[in-house]
């Protein structure tokens, strides 16, 4: 998209004066300018606990505070993961295994994948995770200047997911193209943006239709190694995994390798080009990486999960129905001065707390290590070649709007 300084972020309008206040706003639709989505976020949650948004057909609840984001979270059976859409109030046409699953499906699922993403696991990955990002922040380094988002923070995590699954690293422009139109439509149109994401899914799925068929026609020995191959004899219950679960199940993984790390990315790099005291304190003790890393997660979660109520209750006062449909917001969780003092303040020496970034209870983030690691290794090997850098002054970033919070573009400016 092209930018545009007279861009300006979407007004919010709260109804106050009662246990559920309503909150007006803008959830989707043309990009906002970088950060407004954090702002409106952080109004929410000074509203309550809780909002009713009207949006699309149905609306939804916001969860807005850590602790009753938690509940949620922790309460899979009255509020089970679901998938929505959130324009149409209609399930979903494509199932995403195993987050849309619940009970004990989900936990068969999480069972199997575990072990493919256990801290031993993700550390056994470090070499070959980090030459990617060598690789591309070297062919940085002398051009002086990048688009954080299209040169790094994009093909960084998606370069390594394609290698962990086994596909084609040829093929990155092709399914970042997918990606774009499945999570980031852009515009104010929101049935075109609907049939331009259906459209996106269909073709994810149809990619990796070919991809098993042709694995299965190979000798298992020419195979190529990932979990792409491996799910072909993978076992529930005795039981081969059906390739309609397979396809639900790799069209998740697309969507969580190509997108999670990348926004984390782009986020954590625009609050250090930003905040040069913050930099400076990496760039003198590299030791720090991981608190670095542990405390920008915290400060810019990016994920706003939906759950479905299935039995009548409430939450912090607010009652809710069977059908109804909750976001648990976990950008405004991460902030919530209950929880983290001073918390949109990015604080390296904070005591360590529990955050809620990764989600909570069954259906917590499955790749959280991998993320960490990936994230860590990106602001250790970034540093180490370019420590000072800044947003080019004709740059202005712009966010997507929608249920992922994520950076379109950022111009980054470094001095050789």
């Amino acid at each position: 998209m092209s930018q545009s300084q007279e861009l300006t972020a979407a007004p919010v309008v709260i109804d106050a004066g009662s246990a559920c206040p309503v909150a007006h706003i803008k959830w989707s639709g043309s990009p906002r300018p970088a950060m407004a989505g954090y702002e409106m976020l952080d109004q929410l949650r000074a509203a309550g606990p809780i909002v009713r948004v009207p949006y699309g057909v149905d609306g939804f609840y916001m969860v807005t505070d850590h602790e009753n984001a938690l509940k949620v979270a922790q309460d899979a059976r009255t509020f089970p993961q679901v998938g929505h859409v959130m324009e149409t109030g209609e399930a979903s046409q494509f199932e995403l295994i195993p987050e849309t699953l619940n009970g004990p499906e989900h936990v068969k699922w999480r069972r199997l994948l575990a072990p493919y993403f256990s801290p031993g696991k993700v550390e056994s990955w470090d070499e070959k995770v980090r030459e990617r990002a060598i690789e591309l922040i070297e062919g940085l380094v002398a051009l002086g200047e990048c688009d954080f988002i299209a040169d790094f923070s994009l093909r960084f995590p998606t370069a390594v997911f394609l290698e962990i699954m086994g596909l084609p690293v040829d093929e990155l422009d092709m399914m970042l193209k997918w990606e774009l139109a499945i999570l980031h439509p852009e515009g104010d149109d929101l049935e075109a943006n609907q049939v331009e994401m259906l459209e996106a899914q269909m073709a994810v799925t149809q990619y990796f239709m070919g991809v098993i068929a042709d694995r299965r026609a190979m000798p298992e020995e020419e195979r190529p190694a990932g979990i792409v191959t491996d799910a072909l004899s993978w076992r529930i219950d005795g039981d081969l995994v059906p390739d309609q679960d397979l396809l639900s199940f790799y069209l998740l993984m697309f969507m969580a390798g190509l997108d999670t790390v990348t926004a984390e990315l782009a986020y954590g790099f625009m609050h250090l080009a930003t905040h040069p005291e913050d930099r400076q304190r990496l760039l003198d003790d590299p030791a720090l990486a991981p608190k670095v890393t542990e405390e920008l997660l915290r400060a810019y979660p990016i994920v706003n999960p939906p759950r479905e109520v299935t039995v009548a209750t409430e939450i912090a006062g607010c009652p809710v129905k069977p059908g109804d449909f909750i976001v648990l917001s976990l950008p405004c969780a991460g902030r919530d001065d209950a929880q983290h003092p001073n918390g949109a303040v990015v604080d390296f020496d904070r005591p360590t707390t529990s955050h809620l970034t990764f989600g909570a209870g069954p259906h917590r983030c499955l790749g959280s290590h991998l993320a960490r690691h990936e994230l860590m290794v990106a602001y250790e090997e970034w540093h180490k070649r370019i420590p000072n850098y800044w947003i080019a002054e004709s740059s202005h970033p712009t966010e997507a709007t929608g249920g992922m919070m994520t950076l379109n573009s950022m111009q980054l400016q470094w001095r050789q």
